[in-house]
């Protein structure tokens, strides 16, 4: 299986990895760095498998434009997108 597929199979196992790496809450920016180093930490700590920093840039581009379509990302610019997901809402403490 493509390392892409794994990520668009499981996008929420792979989101929530993300926000234990990031600070991550809805209506949050996401930030094409962080989705690329994610990806990279991802493969890593989960799979045990390293990724080159180019490949995890195609990777984290493939799973952005992944997320736009499924309106989870909200796209602001060709690096930065807004996290429209309710679970990730942050409790009032």
């Amino acid at each position: 299986m493509k390392k892409i597929d794994l990520l668009t199979s499981n996008h929420i196992e792979f989101l929530k990895f993300l926000k234990t790496q990031f600070p991550l809450f809805h209506k949050s920016n996401v930030f094409f760095r962080d989705l690329q180093y994610g990806v990279m930490e991802y493969f890593e700590k989960e799979k045990k498998e390293k990724v080159k920093y180019s490949e995890a840039e195609t990777i984290a581009r493939e799973y952005a434009a992944f997320m736009e379509k499924k309106e989870i990302f909200k796209k602001l610019d060709h690096q930065t997108w807004v996290l429209n997901y309710p679970d990730f809402t942050k409790k009032a403490s």
